[in-house]
């Protein structure tokens, strides 16, 4: 069985949501709306990585995301370190990311707030 990593990245122009992206292999493709996928790049100036999971609405996380833990409505902003370190940030507070679908809920984009 051939089985390819997937990376996915949220494609932005300054504050503005354009498309994503997924990465493939050597593929790869690119979404205005993530459903419908093409070759053809989409320009952006700053992309977000994925954190390869879901929040509690079925919507793929992302670098900068600001989530809610399911049963603490506290704010964090989940933050992508290296490969597989993801950590969720708050002041001077960081605290392992869960990496399991539907653990988070989106509640706003930290790029949104500057």
């Amino acid at each position: 069985m051939n089985t390819q990593l997937e990376v996915r990245w949220r494609l932005r122009n300054n504050d503005n949501i354009v498309g994503f992206e997924k990465h493939m292999g050597a593929r790869v493709w690119s979404s205005t709306d993530g459903f419908w996928w093409r070759g053809e790049r989409l320009s952006y100036t700053e992309k977000d990585r994925c954190l390869m999971a879901r929040d509690v609405n079925n919507q793929w996380l992302f670098e900068g995301d600001i989530v809610t833990l399911r049963k603490d409505p506290t704010h964090w902003t989940l933050r992508h370190l290296s490969q597989e370190k993801w950590v969720l940030v708050r002041n001077e507070i960081t605290t392992e990311a869960p990496i399991l679908d539907r653990q988070l809920k989106r509640i706003g984009f930290n790029f949104r707030l500057k």
